[in-house]
Order: C-alpha cells, then sequence, then structure tokens
C-alpha cells in the first residue's frame, strides 16, 4: 500500500471524529469523513484507510465488513467471550443460547469464559459440570477464570492476540472488572457494577461501545451492559441450523421445526426423549423459537 494511505482500525467515535489504530505501528490517529464521503456510516470496528491532509487525517475508504452487529453495533468482530458467572448470579442459559446462535449467524467463534470460580462447591461443581458437558460437546470453548482472584486471566488473553474479541454477558457477571484486570489499567475509566444485594441484579454500568487495543492487532470490545439479548437478523424458522445437535438428524419432514410435529415424525423429539439431545437446551429452544415466532406474528400482522 502507498505509504501514504494507512489501513487502520476504528476503536472509538466521539461525535463526528474516529480514533484509530495503526495496523502497522499501532499508534492513534484521529480522523474526520471527508464531505464526499458524509453520506458513509462507520462504526467501532470498522477497517478504514486513512490518509494525512495537512495537520489532518481524512477517511478515504472502508474496507469491506466481515460481519456487523446491529446491537450493540460494532463489526469485524473475529470472536466473541460469552462471559457468564458460576453464581451470583447463576448462568442465564436462555441468554447464553441466544448469544451463541448469534455468534453462528454472524460467523463469529464463541468461547464460553465462566467467571467467579472462586465460589465453588459441591453444589456449584453441578453445575458447571453441566456446562462442560453440554457446550463442549458442541465444539465450544471453555475457559475458566475468577476475576476476583486473578485465576485463568493468563490464558484467556492468549485467547485474544490477533483477534478482535466481543465481550458479551447479562449484567453483574463480571465483564468490566474482568475488562481493567486484562488490560492492567486500574485507572480505566469503567464503573464496575456491583451486585444489588435486594434485586440480585447487576447495575448497568458500561456508557458506550469502544474497542480496547491490548497489543498490536489484538482488541477487545466492552459491549454494553444488559440483562436481555433480542436475537434479529434470523427467522424462527431458521433457528434449528443454529444447533449443532440436531445436525446429525434427518427427520421425516424437511421443514420440521421440532415443535408441533408428531414424536412419530420428529427425530429431534425422539433424540431429547432418548436423552441424546439435552432436554433443558431443546426447551431453551423451543423458547427461543416461540419468541421469534411471537414477534414475527406481530411484525406481520
Amino acid at each position: 500500500m502507498n505509504k501514504d494511505f494507512i489501513k487502520s482500525k476504528v476503536i472509538e467515535i466521539l461525535l463526528d471524529k474516529y480514533i484509530t489504530v495503526d495496523e502497522e505501528s499501532n499508534s492513534l490517529h484521529t480522523a474526520i469523513l471527508p464531505g464526499n464521503m458524509k453520506k458513509n456510516k462507520i462504526y467501532v470496528g470498522d477497517n478504514v484507510i486513512i490518509k494525512k491532509s495537512y495537520d489532518t487525517y481524512l477517511i478515504t475508504e472502508i474496507i469491506k465488513r466481515k460481519n456487523f452487529v446491529m446491537r450493540p453495533p460494532v463489526s469485524n468482530i473475529s470472536q466473541m467471550i460469552l462471559l457468564i458467572s458460576i453464581d451470583n448470579p447463576k448462568p442465564d442459559y436462555i441468554l447464553l443460547d441466544k448469544q451463541i446462535v448469534l455468534c453462528k449467524v454472524k460467523n463469529i467463534i464463541p468461547i464460553i469464559c465462566i467467571n467467579k470460580i472462586d465460589l465453588l462447591n459441591d453444589k456449584l461443581d453441578l453445575e458447571l459440570e453441566y456446562i462442560k458437558k453440554i457446550y463442549s460437546n458442541l465444539n465450544i470453548e471453555l475457559l475458566q477464570i475468577s476475576s476476583k482472584n486473578e485465576i485463568g486471566l493468563d490464558n484467556l488473553k492468549d485467547k485474544l492476540k490477533n483477534n478482535t474479541s466481543a465481550f458479551s454477558g447479562n449484567s453483574g457477571v463480571g465483564k468490566s472488572s474482568v475488562i481493567i484486570k486484562l488490560l492492567n489499567n486500574s485507572s480505566l475509566k469503567i464503573e464496575i457494577g456491583e451486585i444489588g444485594s435486594k434485586t440480585n441484579k447487576g447495575k448497568h454500568t458500561t456508557k458506550y461501545v469502544k474497542l480496547y487495543n491490548i497489543d498490536k492487532n489484538s482488541f477487545i470490545l466492552d459491549t454494553p451492559g444488559f440483562s436481555s439479548y433480542e436475537l434479529y437478523d434470523i427467522e424462527s424458522e431458521d433457528l434449528k441450523k443454529y444447533y449443532d445437535e440436531f445436525s446429525k438428524y434427518e427427520c421425516n419432514y424437511l421443514d420440521c421445526n421440532h415443535i408441533n410435529e408428531g414424536i412419530a415424525e420428529c427425530k429431534i423429539k425422539q433424540a431429547v426423549n432418548n436423552n441424546e439431545i439435552d432436554i433443558q437446551r431443546y426447551e431453551r429452544y423451543k423458547y427461543i423459537y416461540a419468541s421469534l415466532k411471537t414477534k414475527e406474528d406481530v411484525k406481520y400482522k
């Protein structure tokens, strides 16, 4: 590439200014959109070409995105760290299953990261075994960490190298505190949410979307905290495509959604009855399917 043009990644957007990181030198540059490109929408995570013009950097090109996630709006995510806590709050498996579906739809590698393992006891050991049994069988990598006791953070950091990794999870699982530990920057201005003793729910703390540069070509993204995560860009009838455990079964009807069909025709229902497919994950599939179907019915009325 012509040395006058610099390939960079947008890590933060402040009004009409775009904070970018140079792919080669890892240097920070603040760029703007010239008048002839104002109609273009730029998101955090976009790879762009910038050029210096006098004392200003101009964005001259937006490189085609690998993927785009609408909520929150970020692009070019290579992997998503699906952070759950073993307790306080307890794992939200419906949210986790939705996030895995989203990753598959958007061609993002999911990694399940279990925080607060310092809380493990006999009862929670069973919870951990359930997570391992179900999700390891789906070929999803599992990591165990304790942000509080700094257990497993080096292993997690290794997974982030040469990736743009989004951290996702419901409120209270410790997203912001994990990121602060990974960045080794106690002065970082990310508020850490405490668990409310009365509601046992985490407070929403992260204010905006930003990529943090942890190494050359290695970025992490703290997505805003949320307690619900609605799927989009997917129809209810397509949901089954993103459940890997369904793929080895062939139902009598090609359009079987494994919901209202009879057990004689539906191989998935037979597999659930035979304990070949986890019944709890199947019930969550039915719940997610019904949620998508309800939204479709309202939309197309």
